[in-house]
């Protein structure tokens, strides 16, 4: 793995000179990108308080990247408002077009695959964290062949210790059904055995169609469902679902300082949804 990584890290980047900084577009990817330079630089988060899909661009993000030495972002699928910023930007790399991580295409809110298309939420499940935190090291290693061990040992630590929370929180021996507000979940599916069931609706912005609520309650797997939302859901959008359990979360990690912390969060929170809904 690590000369995959270590190739990909010279074919890009071992005829640019440049200078000091990582800028890394969104915060999962950033407290990854964390996790593997800890005692070697600082990244920098380039959409601070802001998703990928609605971003607003000032001189100060057009600044960060004609500083930087190197920009991560997920690439187009995920944040269209970059591509003008940092496509064929010989100093920046989507992570989405390299080739490191395994993904998975959108459903449509009956759980049907759309062709030709791309779940951008990787980070959620495990292994491609991983992937990326490895890219991550080797593509800083080539930059600064000096910090290699360091940047090498921090991706194996972060890998290690991913991985070991998420083999401790899949106990589930039968997949356990959900439902979620919008499908935004389905890379924590194999990571902790669950079934999605059914979403509400295709855009968190829109509001659910009284054929999807019928569509949910007469295909039902359980009297009782978990519901997986943002914070913001509103009530008399899903009430008419009950009965339900519903659980708040934050797949954009947005208010965590580590990814690991915010992972298991997500993990243990969406458990015991499903733990709450069987009772």
């Amino acid at each position: 793995m690590s000369r995959f990584f270590a190739f990909c890290a010279f074919a890009l980047f071992s005829a640019a000179s440049w200078a000091q900084g990582l800028v890394v577009s969104t915060q999962p990817i950033y407290l990854i990108a964390k996790e593997v330079t800890k005692g070697v630089e600082q990244p920098a988060l380039l959409l601070q308080h802001q998703s990928g899909h609605d971003v607003s661009l000032t001189p100060m993000h057009r600044k960060m990247v004609q500083d930087a030495d190197l920009v991560i972002w997920l690439g187009k699928a995920h944040e269209a408002p970059l591509e003008k910023l940092l496509a064929g930007s010989p100093k920046s790399i989507a992570l989405l077009d390299s080739g490191i991580v395994s993904t998975l295409p959108l459903r449509n809110p009956r759980g049907q695959a759309l062709p030709n298309t791309v779940d951008t939420h990787v980070w959620l499940e495990p292994n491609n964290a991983v992937r990326i935190g490895f890219f991550i090291a080797a593509l800083r290693s080539q930059q600064m062949p000096a910090q290699r061990e360091r940047y090498w040992a921090n991706a194996r630590a972060f890998a290690h210790s991913l991985l070991l929370t998420a083999q401790k929180l899949n106990v589930s021996a039968k997949a356990q059904p959900y439902w979620s507000y919008h499908d935004a979940y389905q890379y924590l599916e194999r990571p902790l055995n669950l079934k999605f069931a059914g979403a509400l609706t295709d855009d968190p912005h829109a509001a659910p169609t009284i054929a999807q609520i019928k569509y949910l309650q007469d295909s039902r797997p359980n009297a009782k469902m978990c519901l997986l939302a943002e914070g913001h859901a509103s009530k008399s959008q899903y009430q008419k679902l009950n009965p339900i359990a519903f659980q708040p979360v934050d797949e954009s990690m947005n208010a965590e300082a580590s990814f690991i912390h915010a992972w298991k969060t997500l993990a243990e929170q969406t458990q015991n949804c499903v733990l709450n809904a069987r009772k």
